[in-house]
């Protein structure tokens, strides 16, 4: 664990997205859960002494399964811990387990010979959050201030959390040093998102992924964003079609995806990929008439 500030802590090295955790007067807040029981117990062991009230608050930033599978594994939940989320979220968990793509985590840990956590996860009812936001959100813990906002973006539920006491930054995964997938996506919406987070006073930002960072990735990853969209507007004016467009491999250079995780991830990630660049065709084709 890595402390940011005088109240605020991060973990990159769990299995998917990064966790987090700030103490405030009332407990712990807790933005986001480990995937995995095992981490999520290691975690919770962790952060529970940061703060004799233990855990009070758990943020859920997306309603992707890296942000809300891990849930189901946190103490209290829906008793003495609040969990928080956007709307978006509370709509997908209703839907039932695999509205949020719980069975990717699930196959992937089986591909990788953890049978026992997959289990686990599947027979763990992921919990309804009891707050939820459409767009925003501040939560007033002393000393610490959460100003949550709804980006988009990455997938409609994507939510930053800024933490202005200490200038950091929580972006989910508006912000990924690889780029972050798009199967969900809006990528004009998630441009927009990153040029907010470009105006910040902030120079420390916990992405969804991977290493605390600052604006520099901020601003490769709009560009990255803005030639996809680029491309894409030139295969319209050529008049090619969707699965023509998709099919051009000047677009693998934007594929990112950890072999190590095994096959079955792998092919996941390239099917999202696929899906996610039908999305921006159809976007930019909307765009442009």
């Amino acid at each position: 664990m890595e402390r940011l500030g005088e109240h605020l802590y991060v973990e990159t090295k769990y299995d998917w997205a990064n966790v987090s955790a700030a103490v405030t007067d009332e407990g712990v807040v807790l933005i986001d859960s480990p995937v995995r029981p095992s981490d999520s117990k290691d975690w919770q062991d962790t952060v529970k002494g940061l703060s004799p009230k233990g855990i009070r608050y758990l943020i859920a930033t997306d309603y992707h399964g890296d942000h809300t599978t891990g849930s189901s594994f946190i103490e209290g939940v829906g008793e003495d811990v609040d969990f928080v989320a956007p709307q978006f979220a509370y709509d997908e968990i209703s839907k039932g387990d695999n509205a949020f793509s719980k069975e990717i985590f699930v196959e992937t840990l089986r591909d990788l010979g953890h049978t026992e956590e997959a289990e686990a996860i599947t027979r763990a009812v992921v919990p309804h959050p009891r707050f939820c936001f459409e767009d925003s959100m501040v939560l007033h813990l002393p000393p610490l201030t959460f100003e949550i906002r709804r980006m988009g973006g990455h997938s409609p539920a994507t939510s930053a959390i800024y933490v202005p006491e200490e200038d950091v930054l929580f972006s989910s995964d508006v912000v990924s040093h690889q780029g972050g997938g798009m199967r969900d996506a809006n990528l004009g919406e998630w441009i927009r998102a990153l040029e907010w987070i470009e105006s910040l006073p902030v120079k420390t930002i916990v992405p969804g992924h991977g290493d605390i960072c600052g604006k520099d990735v901020v601003t490769r990853q709009k560009e990255r964003m803005i030639s996809i969209k680029g491309m894409m507007e030139e295969a319209l004016k050529k008049g090619l079609s969707k699965d023509e467009t998709i099919e051009d491999e000047s677009f693998q250079k934007f594929f990112r995806a950890d072999t190590s995780r095994g096959e079955y991830w792998l092919q996941q990630r390239k099917e999202t990929f696929r899906v996610g660049l039908e999305r921006v065709y159809d976007e930019v084709k909307a765009e442009t008439g």
